[in-house]
């Protein structure tokens, strides 16, 4: 409705299967499983039309378990909510001109994401920026869009599950609910165009590829939301139901560093850049903690590209951070896989964050994009002084 345009049917069951999904994410906590860690669950999901997607069952089944580490059984049956017709749209203001959009791609407001914006839309193009706000997150994401050269068209989302009971908070299946908002946007904007259109699903390769970066965060402990190998099967299941968009990540080949490089000459970029957020812990107190990996990562990368980080970090002193023992655990593992990434071979454990493409070149290429990303964070510690 807030697109101006009725879905389809397809698109409808599969923001269903995701809302469902991100329900019991939330809901079902890890602390109860056997291990701890990897949970059962039996997940019954009403849809318009669930004979379109029986047929791929185990293969939602086995995608989901591969981005959250969980065994998943689901029940597709009738009952779900029917798609918004054109009659029940055409009262209601759209929130968005899809007429005058080229591509869509998802906006979470953090570094990767504003690149990608700022640079296509520098270029000339023209996206829909869809954001799955989770509490909290669209002061930021809002900020961070209105230092856009233009206004884009926009489609904010806020899925935040209530119950009362205890949450699971380590939010291992986010990626599935907004990558289902981005088809619902890309296909209705590519039935609206008559043609197939992008979504853009920006990250750079290492944080893509995520390898363990210790032993102990071997598998689902380390996050899988943007993994190539999950992107593709995604890809591969909207393709047997029909659903038109081509799911792309345009930066997995590039670090970081290498994307903001390609912005220092964007006038503003030093305080856009100092906008965007991509603290794994901002949550808790609204501020970048500035010792987690994501921000290790992103203080590297502006160092990188000689970018004035005017981010203010809880713990910007990162002598102070390694002397902590209690909170130093991400800065010693990101040591440790410098060390790592040195002396082992390269291809075992970049395949140990899951299966890598079966093309040799482009394989190659994203193990590449893992080594150089690793050597923008160890000559950012390097130069602050940390012996790796």
């Amino acid at each position: 409705m807030r697109l101006g345009a009725a879905p389809r049917t397809a698109a409808v069951d599969l923001l269903s299967i995701a809302l469902a999904v991100t329900a019991a994410d939330t809901f079902i906590r890890r602390a109860d499983a056997d291990d701890s860690w990897a949970r059962d669950i039996e997940l019954h999901v009403p849809l318009i039309r669930p004979q379109q997607w029986k047929p791929f069952t185990n293969d939602l089944e086995r995608m989901l378990g591969f981005l959250t580490g969980d065994m998943w059984r689901l029940e597709l049956k009738d009952g779900g909510q029917r798609a918004p017709t054109r009659l029940d749209i055409k009262d209601r203001r759209a929130q968005a001109n899809i007429s005058k959009v080229d591509f869509v791609s998802l906006f979470s407001g953090g570094l990767d994401s504003g690149i990608a914006t700022l640079a296509a839309m520098s270029a000339g193009e023209r996206p829909l920026l869809v954001s799955h706000a989770y509490r909290g997150d669209a002061t930021y994401q809002d900020a961070v869009a209105k230092l856009l050269p233009a206004k884009p068209e926009r489609l904010i989302v806020n899925v935040h599950p209530q119950i009362d009971t205890e949450h699971e908070d380590s939010m291992r299946a986010r990626s599935f609910i907004f990558l289902a908002l981005g088809v619902l946007a890309a296909d209705t904007v590519s039935e609206f165009k008559g043609k197939m259109i992008d979504l853009r699903v920006p990250e750079n390769g290492l944080i893509a590829l995520n390898p363990p970066l210790t032993r102990r965060r071997i598998g689902s402990l380390s996050t899988r939301t943007t993994h190539p190998h999950y992107l593709s099967k995604f890809q591969q299941i909207i393709n047997r139901v029909d659903l038109r968009a081509n799911i792309i990540n345009p930066f997995e080949a590039m670090t970081k560093g290498e994307m903001a490089k390609n912005m220092v000459a964007v006038p503003g970029f030093e305080s856009f850049a100092s906008a965007t957020v991509s603290c794994g812990k901002w949550k808790r107190k609204k501020q970048q903690c500035g010792r987690c990996v994501p921000c290790l990562i992103r203080r590297s990368s502006l160092y990188a590209a000689n970018v004035d980080d005017k981010t203010e970090y809880t713990f910007p002193d990162l002598h102070a951070v390694l002397a902590d023992e209690e909170n130093r655990d991400d800065l010693l593992s990101m040591m440790t896989a410098i060390t790592r990434a040195q002396n082992n071979n390269l291809s075992r454990w970049v395949a140990q964050s899951g299966p890598m493409p079966e093309d040799i070149a482009r394989r190659n290429v994203l193990e590449d994009v893992v080594r150089r990303g690793l050597a923008e964070v160890a000559a950012f510690l390097r130069d602050t002084g940390l012996k790796v």
